[in-house]
C-alpha cells in the first residue's frame, strides 16, 4: 500500500499484515490497517510514521491499495481450489499473515493450509517474542480457524550442522516444531502433493528464492502447475 504522510510528498510502500475484515467498522471498533513499517532513515515517511505518538494520532494520511498478491487469487475458479500453500522467508511473511487471517475469518472455507516460513535462528531460548507474528501464526493453527499446518525453518549463519531432526518453541503454551535448516524447493512440493490442480501457491521472500521456486512449480520439467496458481512478491 501506498501511504501518504503529511508533509512528505513521496509515498511510502508498505504492506498491509491485517485481514479486509479489520478495515470495516463496527458496533465494537473501528477499522483499522496494520501495516508492517520498518524502521528506516531512508525514508521519510517510515520515519514520520515511527514518530511519537502524540504527534501522529489524529492525523490525516492517504493511502492508495493495488497489486496482484491478494486473496483470493485472480483467474482461480474459487471452486478448484482447495488447497493453499503460503510460503514466507523471513519479512515475507508480512502479506502472507494478512491472507492467513483471511482464511481464519471466514472458518467455513473448506480450504487445507501449509505455510512455510523460513527465517534467521534467534538462537538463545528462542524467544517468540523476537520471531516475527509466530505467536499469532501458532494461535490462529491452535484454534483451529484454519485447517492445515505451520512448517517453520529455522536458519544459522554459522556452520552448524544441517539437520531434520525436529525441535520445538512454545508460543503461548502452543508447540512450534521446526527444523535448523533452510526451506527448499522440495519441502514447496512436498507441501502440494498431489494437489496441484486444486492448489494455489503464495511465496514471498528474496528475488532468488522465489525464481527457484517459481521456475521448478511452473516450468514443464518441474512440477508444471499453471502459472496463475503461483503467485510471489519480492521483498527487494
Amino acid at each position: 500500500m501506498d501511504v501518504y504522510v503529511p508533509t512528505v510528498s513521496q509515498a511510502g510502500g508498505f504492506t498491509i499484515t491485517s485481514p479486509p475484515s479489520k478495515a470495516v467498522a463496527s458496533a465494537d471498533t473501528s477499522g483499522y490497517l496494520e501495516l508492517a513499517v520498518q524502521k528506516s532513515p531512508d525514508s521519510l515517511a517510515a520515519i514520520w510514521l515511527w514518530g511519537e505518538e502524540d504527534d501522529i494520532v489524529g492525523s490525516e494520511i492517504n493511502v492508495r491499495v493495488g497489486g496482484s498478491f491478494v486473496w483470493p487469487p485472480v483467474n482461480v475458479p474459487p471452486s478448484s481450489l482447495r488447497k493453499v500453500v503460503l510460503v514466507a522467508g523471513g519479512v515475507g511473511i508480512n502479506p502472507l499473515m494478512s491472507i492467513l487471517s483471511s482464511i481464519g475469518d471466514k472458518p467455513d472455507g473448506d480450504y487445507d493450509v501449509q505455510l512455510l516460513y523460513s527465517m534467521k535462528d534467534p538462537g538463545g531460548e528462542r524467544d517468540a517474542e523476537g520471531m516475527l507474528f509466530i505467536e499469532r501464526i501458532a494461535t490462529i493453527f491452535a484454534r483451529e480457524k484454519v485447517k492445515g499446518s505451520l512448517d517453520l525453518f529455522l536458519t544459522s549463519t554459522e556452520k552448524a550442522e544441517v539437520t531434520e531432526d525436529r525441535d520445538t518453541i512454545y508460543c503461548n503454551e502452543v508447540e512450534v516444531p521446526f527444523v535448523k535448516r533452510r526451506l527448499t524447493v522440495d519441502d514447496v512440493v512436498s507441501a502440494i502433493d498431489e494437489d496441484k490442480a486444486s492448489a494455489v501457491v503464495y511465496i514471498c521472500g528474496v528475488p532468488t528464492m522465489i525464481d527457484d521456486m517459481v521456475k521448478a512449480l511452473t516450468s514443464q520439467d518441474g512440477l508444471g502447475m499453471e502459472s496463475n496458481r503461483v503467485l510471489c512478491e519480492r521483498w527487494w
